[in-house]
């Protein structure tokens, strides 16, 4: 494939699907992709949509590279994303029941500020941090690409599988599903390593990201 169409959008009437060249290093697909955003400019600007993420399978690491760059250089509002690794997952999904809430996510660029709050019925991801005094509240997953001071709330409706990450985890309180903890002040320091919060017998475990 020629090295200017290793990224195509298309649209579509689903949504906005990306295809990926399947030989491509990883590198030049997140170069190009990059390129291609700032190039399209306010064409994205203040759309709502789905994605689909086509031509070849990621990782979860790389799946979450690709949605930050889409997020620092886009306003869009991308509802939810359908790649290759969960294709099979989501039809199976769709003939079991209708689609799960937990299976939207809400993408929310910028900072929150003391006051300021996200409510989403699904999970949620911030490009930013989360300030003392904002607090973040769904029924999925929450994945802070910052710092997490404030108050968040997984699983909200009684997901306990659900999950919290944060690039610096320092929130005044952690809640996921009906458990609730408090980080202790000797905890928060700044040369901590990324961190997810997840519950186990019953309990919340914060554990680094290996």
């Amino acid at each position: 494939m020629n090295q200017e169409n290793y990224v195509i959008f298309k649209g579509t009437k689903d949504g906005v699907t990306v295809l990926f060249d399947a030989e491509a290093p990883f590198e030049s697909l997140c170069e190009q992709l990059e390129k291609k955003v700032e190039e399209a400019g306010k064409f994205f600007d203040n759309v709502k949509t789905s994605m689909a993420f086509k031509g070849r399978s990621f990782t979860e690491e790389e799946e979450e590279t690709l949605l930050k760059i889409i997020a620092e250089h886009t306003n869009m509002e991308i509802s939810f994303v359908k790649t290759e690794n969960n294709e099979l997952k989501h039809l199976s999904t769709i003939l079991e029941q209708e689609m799960s809430p937990f299976n939207l996510t809400k993408f929310h660029r910028g900072s929150l500020r003391n006051g300021q709050k996200i409510e989403f019925d699904g999970s949620v991801v911030v490009v930013g941090d989360v300030n003392p005094g904002a607090e973040i509240k769904a029924t999925g997953n929450i994945i802070i690409l910052g710092q997490l001071k404030g108050m968040a709330h997984a699983g909200c409706k009684g997901m306990t599988d659900a999950f919290v990450f944060a690039v610096y985890m320092a929130p005044v309180q952690l809640r996921i599903a009906d458990i609730i903890t408090r980080f202790p002040e000797e905890n928060k320091r700044g040369d901590k390593a990324p961190e997810y919060a997840f519950i186990q017998n019953e309990q919340i475990f914060v554990m680094a990201l290996a």
